[in-house]
């Protein structure tokens, strides 16, 4: 029989067996949680190693097809870059000429700017323009016929003559060219399969911003001079180019017949004894500055004395009293988004309106007709903002018809700042555009003699100067006439 200090011994041998037993316990589940959890550890890694190993396959994948089907892009202005005067005289054999012309230029551009990876690429071109205004345009300078669009027999062609090649419409619209380059610029500026862009629009500085992100870019961007070229351009540290045998180096040619005042008499210098162009005074003379004939307007006379006068005054810019729809539309400036930022102004300093011709019929049907359900606000419509807060007058959106005719109409009420007038919230007139105007009696014309004689020609483009609040220019809508508007707009 055992003794007690064998029992303690033993009792005392269990216990220590298991507390041993117990740890060792322990120690096994906690092996078993510190490997579950490496296996869950193991899973997500696993799991986003698998997704990462997927993106970069996927990258791999598309890496290797943008390597196919490289292509530049040529983007053109085509309100400002004008082809050369023997495409668009020969019409649709032009448009295939200027294409294939165009085509080779930037072949041998690629080559000099891209090195071997030319033979690679393809040539997209993208040429965006008001087709009816271009057409007009082209056809007082005798470059195409009368008729309208006259110009879509070269664009047709032009864009069969090449896959690539587009010359597309960007509607009558203001600025709406500038949106179209502005979205496609955007869209491949920074796409790989687009390895250069050959900008043409650096005739408007509007552009400037958009091309300021990828100054000194020289590997992505080259700009194409021609006719128009601002300096400012040359600052962003891109490449310049020119296409000299495909758009013109210098603008558009308009006929501008040279007239001086003598005694109050109307006079045209004329070169030798050359008959007078009858097409040129209806508007119609296709053969612009290459006419062998006289481009004299009607009423104008022919003196012999002149040729005693210096040049210098024989060359003076035109100080014509009433002037044709076709002299005002060659020297006025046009509607641009240089006109929404800076005054034009002549050499005397005095300020010059944009070019606003006569609304049709139609135009001036629709706006009566939008009248007589709620008379619009002008200041609202032409500004897009009106501080009066009781204004009783419709801001709801209306037509850029109806735009264009309240800003005609504005124009037909002389501001009483004149040519010293600053405001680029001022839409009222600061020179008649009324075509042949003559101005004789006051009740004739709203707009005194200077308004009438003043030189059109823009020297220079100025930052607006608002006026206080005091010095504001006002008018009444109950004045116009032939409509009722009769909401007041502030100017200033």
């Amino acid at each position: 029989m055992l003794s007690d200090s064998d029992i303690d011994s033993l009792n005392n041998h269990l216990g220590s067996v298991s507390q041993e037993n117990q740890k060792h316990h322990e120690n096994l589940q906690d092996l078993l949680r510190q490997f579950k959890s490496l296996l869950e550890d193991y899973s997500s890694l696993k799991s986003d190693y698998e997704e990462v190993k997927e993106g970069r396959d996927k990258y791999k994948r598309q890496a290797r097809g943008q390597d196919r089907n490289p292509f530049v892009l040529v983007l053109v202005d085509g309100d400002g870059y004008l082809f050369k005067e023997h495409f668009l005289k020969a019409g649709a054999e032009g448009g295939i000429d200027a294409a294939r012309e165009l085509s080779d230029s930037v072949k041998e551009l690629m080559h000099s700017t891209m090195g071997m990876q030319a033979d690679q690429c393809r040539i997209m071109v993208r040429v965006y323009a008001n087709t009816l205004g271009l057409s007009k345009a082209l056809a007082r300078a005798g470059l195409c016929g009368h008729e309208a669009r006259s110009l879509a027999p070269f664009i047709s062609a032009f864009n069969r003559a090449q896959d690539l090649f587009d010359f597309v419409d960007a509607a009558e619209k203001k600025e709406g060219s500038d949106f179209k380059i502005r979205e496609i610029f955007r869209l491949f500026a920074d796409f790989n399969q687009c390895r250069h862009i050959y900008f043409a629009g650096c005739h408007d500085t509007g552009f400037g911003s958009l091309l300021t992100p990828y100054r000194g870019r020289s590997d992505r961007i080259t700009l194409i001079k021609a006719a128009g070229f601002h300096r400012e351009f040359e600052d962003l540290g891109l490449p310049i180019k020119e296409l000299p045998s495909v758009f013109m180096s210098n603008s558009l040619a308009t006929t501008k017949p040279t007239t001086i005042v003598n005694t109050n008499k109307v006079v045209a210098v004329t070169n030798g004894a050359r008959p007078i162009c009858k097409h040129f005074q209806k508007g119609i003379c296709k053969f612009g500055n290459t006419c062998n004939k006289q481009h004299v307007m009607p009423g104008q006379q022919l003196s012999a004395k002149l040729a005693d006068e210096s040049p210098k005054q024989l060359w003076s810019t035109p100080s014509i009293v009433g002037r044709s729809q076709e002299f005002l539309f060659s020297h006025l400036p046009l509607m641009s988004l240089k006109s929404e930022e800076f005054i034009a102004i002549n050499k005397d300093g005095e300020r010059l309106d944009t070019y606003c011709p006569h609304p049709s019929p139609d135009a001036m049907d629709e706006y009566h007709r939008r009248a007589k359900e709620h008379k619009v606000c002008n200041s609202y419509h032409l500004s897009r903002e009106c501080g009066d807060m009781g204004c009783q007058y419709d801001h709801s959106d209306v037509s850029d018809t109806i735009i264009e005719v309240l800003r005609y109409i504005l124009l037909q009420h002389p501001c009483p700042r004149g040519g010293a007038c600053r405001s680029i919230k001022c839409y009222m007139g600061h020179l008649c555009q009324k075509p042949n105007c003559k101005a004789v009696k006051s009740w004739q014309c709203r707009f005194n003699q200077r308004a009438h004689s003043l030189d059109i020609q823009v020297s220079q483009w100025v930052t607006p100067v608002e006026q206080p609040d005091g010095e504001q220019s006002s008018i009444s809508g109950d004045s116009f006439e032939g409509t009722t508007s009769p909401s007041t707009i502030n100017f200033a």
